[in-house]
């Protein structure tokens, strides 16, 4: 592993669990929530005017994913997926695969280049293998594409959209699918990294328009850069002790924004990373891509 540059502190902050950063084209603001107390961020492109308003459900959350309407969110929560109007905070239950299971909570999910959701789910305590990935077309349409996660973070998308990759952040490794745009499966599954203790868990992720795909590190301190062949990896530390998720900006920019999270760590940790809890910035070697929207009515 080659060893880089650090990120830079960019919003000082206080989350447990700040998680789902996503850039909203529309509104020229960056978005992302606290999973553990339920809020909705955002701030301007410059980090300036950020503000958090709480969201009237219970912990955890799991994440945001934007849409085709200016108006309104994705919100990923305990109950299944609804609609979160931004205006108001009005939370609209829109689907839930799961169909209420026990013991399951939705997490992170990501459109693909061809406008459908992927959901992934995770066992409540995230220590059995009962968590699933779902690729929803519509609220009405979904399918089961893959089980036996016990915590399933990502997921992002190669440039072409063929391949995806989801991290099994339990088992500190990320796979990799082959997707088509005429189905809703992803097959041909397999491990394309591991991780090391020290390394962390892999949590969210996103791709660059070179088709490198970076991890946030959980218990890592770090985002990791890793090469499509899965070859070649470099570390960018970040200065706190759990990072969570990144995403790029406006159209063009390499500038990586980085969420953080204090929930879980000891003392004599927060006391190495007193930034835990905070934004970051970095600067990436190269652009990112614009992420689809999912298409709402």
């Amino acid at each position: 592993m080659n060893n880089r540059s650090a990120a830079n502190l960019w919003i000082k902050g206080q989350h447990r669990l700040g998680e789902s950063i996503l850039w909203h084209v529309a509104r020229q603001r960056f978005f992302w929530i606290d999973l553990l107390d339920p809020a909705l961020w955002s701030c301007d492109a410059d980090g300036s005017d950020c503000q958090g308003r709480p969201l009237p459900l219970p912990p955890p959350i799991g994440s945001i994913a934007a849409t085709t309407s200016s108006r309104h969110l994705i919100l990923a929560h305990r109950g299944g997926l609804s609609l979160l109007d931004l205006d108001t905070l009005d939370i609209d239950p829109w689907c839930d695969p799961e169909q209420g299971r026990d013991g399951i909570i939705y997490n992170d999910m990501k459109c693909d280049r061809w406008g459908r959701l992927w959901v992934g789910t995770s066992h409540d305590r995230e220590c059995e293998p009962r968590g699933a990935l779902y690729c929803v077309r519509n609220r009405d349409q979904w399918r089961l594409a893959d089980v036996g996660f016990p915590i399933s973070n990502g997921p992002a998308f190669s440039p072409d959209g063929a391949t995806m990759y989801v991290n099994d952040s339990f088992n500190r490794q990320t796979f990799a699918y082959e997707i088509r745009p005429d189905d809703l499966k992803a097959t041909k599954r397999r491990v394309f990294a591991t991780y090391t203790e020290a390394e962390g868990m892999p949590d969210g992720l996103t791709v660059d328009a070179e088709g490198f795909i970076w991890s946030a590190q959980w218990g890592g301190a770090a985002v990791i850069r890793l090469s499509p062949q899965g070859d070649h990896r470099a570390h960018y530390s970040v200065a706190a002790g759990n990072v969570t998720s990144q995403c790029f900006g406006e159209t063009g920019s390499s500038t990586l924004r980085i969420t953080t999270a204090s929930d879980g760590l000891p003392a004599h940790t927060l006391a190495a990373y007193p930034m835990t809890g905070s934004l970051f910035t970095l600067d990436a070697p190269a652009p990112g891509l614009p992420e689809p929207l999912f298409p709402v009515e």
